[in-house]
């Protein structure tokens, strides 16, 4: 036993090594063919699925130990469509003689099969990772652990890409808008030369060209923010109008939405407002180029900003968010997108585990606290929930610790904030807990 738990950690240990620098496709590709030479299948590959046309496009192939060309297929009398419906298939062998009538499987020669789920973040079925042997499966159990190990990885890796490729799509979108709204401020810019003296309309145009330009590329930001926050506010609208309609609408529905109006409201001022104010003042604007993402941030404002984006999410878990930012403005500078991950990590942890099989009806809040002390930032995040087992305190940031595995957890969000917090910000993070007061994390960082 020993001796297999030994095998299981070098196999882990060497899958690890292989993904720590690779992301998107390279990622997958990467993470089947790693899967797919210690499991010893004939073809492996992880899907996407199409609910709407029922079928499955792989987004990642290893065929004989070679990444293969991507292909699509109908999830009809297929073992896929059975993972689909959120179960683990494994077939050791005979696998054609249960579907029949799938001729993939049959043309292919395949004997054994074993499929996992991949479940979102919202716990929807998204795709699933596939094992295919020619040969009776000798080793079912690994393939299986390993299958659900990661499927929670490929899961958030999966979103990250589609979320990455929304976000330029509506980039694009924005800047075409901008361009064309350009264009026609350089149009009506020219029409007036011919009722002003030739010389002073060129250099005035020639200036307004270039503080134009500037006032494009600035404004793309807040515009994006605000179409986002309108279409919200839209989309709560008509649920409003379909519950009245449907005469359904309670105090609590209304409380809610006017909540979740109120916020992208004030979303949508102060972007407008912001937008508004670099139109105003475009003589004074300078185009801010970053080459690195380390940057001075006012932290209440920038808590603030990302409490906003991360209510929504917590509101699933029916879990409230309480801020207490410092009186004094504190301005350091350091990674945002990093120290934004370890937030949106120890907030999911919240959600996940600190509430779990509790029996009285207490409120669930997360207070997140900031203070300035001996130079340094204090950044508290701490739950109301039932606490952790005194017994396994120490284990929380290990790497593949988990008390959910069965239902998905892979170990690797506290040992995730762990790296950061101690690697790239610099600083340290504690642990308090105990079954009467929750849990706190309190996280260390250099101001200077």
């Amino acid at each position: 036993m020993a001796d297999l738990a030994m095998t299981h950690e070098n196999i882990l240990s060497q899958i690890i090594s292989e993904l720590n620098i690779t992301s998107g496709d390279e990622f997958f590709n990467t993470l089947t063919l790693q899967l797919h030479k210690v499991i010893g299948a004939d073809y492996t590959f992880i899907a996407r699925l199409d609910k709407e046309k029922n079928v499955s496009r792989t987004i990642s192939l290893v065929a004989k130990g070679d990444i293969a060309e991507n292909f699509e297929y109908s999830l009809e009398f297929t073992p896929c469509a059975d993972v689909f419906d959120d179960s683990t298939c494994v077939y050791p062998n005979n696998i054609c003689s249960f579907y029949p009538q799938d001729q993939l499987l049959i043309d292919m020669k395949i004997e054994g099969y074993i499929g996992a789920p991949l479940h979102s973040s919202s716990g929807q079925v998204m795709g699933l990772v596939v094992a295919l042997y020619e040969k009776p499966i000798v080793n079912e159990s690994l393939t299986r652990s390993l299958f659900e190990l990661f499927s929670g990885r490929i899961s958030a890796e999966i979103e990250r890409e589609e979320q990455q490729q929304e976000l330029k799509d509506l980039n694009n979108n924005l800047e075409s808008k901008v361009a064309h709204r350009t264009k026609e401020l350089s149009d009506t810019l020219e029409n007036l030369k011919a009722t002003q003296d030739k010389m002073i309309a060129q250099e005035r145009l020639a200036s307004l060209g270039a503080m134009v330009a500037g006032v494009a590329h600035e404004i793309n930001t807040p515009l994006g923010v605000a179409m986002l926050s309108g279409t919200n506010i839209t989309d709560i609208a008509h649920s409003l109008n379909a519950k009245v309609e449907a005469q359904s609408l309670s105090k609590n529905d209304l409380i809610s939405a006017l909540a979740d109006i109120t916020d992208s409201g004030d979303a949508l001022t102060h972007n407008l407002r912001r937008a508004a104010d670099l139109v105003a003042n475009f003589k004074q604007v300078a185009v801010e180029r970053n080459i690195s993402d380390h940057l001075q941030i006012n932290i209440n404002q920038w808590l603030e900003t990302q409490i906003s984006s991360l209510r929504p999410l917590m509101k699933q878990h029916g879990l409230k968010i309480n801020l207490h930012l410092s009186p004094q403005s504190i301005i350091f500078k350091t990674y945002p997108s990093k120290l934004s991950q370890v937030l949106v990590n120890i907030a999911q942890n919240a959600a996940v585990h600190a509430y779990s099989n509790m029996k009285d009806n207490r409120e669930k809040q997360l207070t997140i606290t900031v203070e300035e002390s001996s130079n340094e930032l204090l950044l508290s995040i701490a739950d109301n929930g039932l606490g952790i087992p005194a017994e396994i305190q120490n284990k929380v940031f290990d790497p593949f610790f988990t008390t959910k595995r069965n239902a998905g957890g892979t170990g690797l969000g506290l040992s995730i904030v762990h790296s950061i917090v101690t690697g790239t910000l610099e600083g340290k993070i504690d642990l308090k807990s105990d079954e009467k007061n929750g849990t706190q994390f309190i996280i260390s960082l250099p101001i200077n």
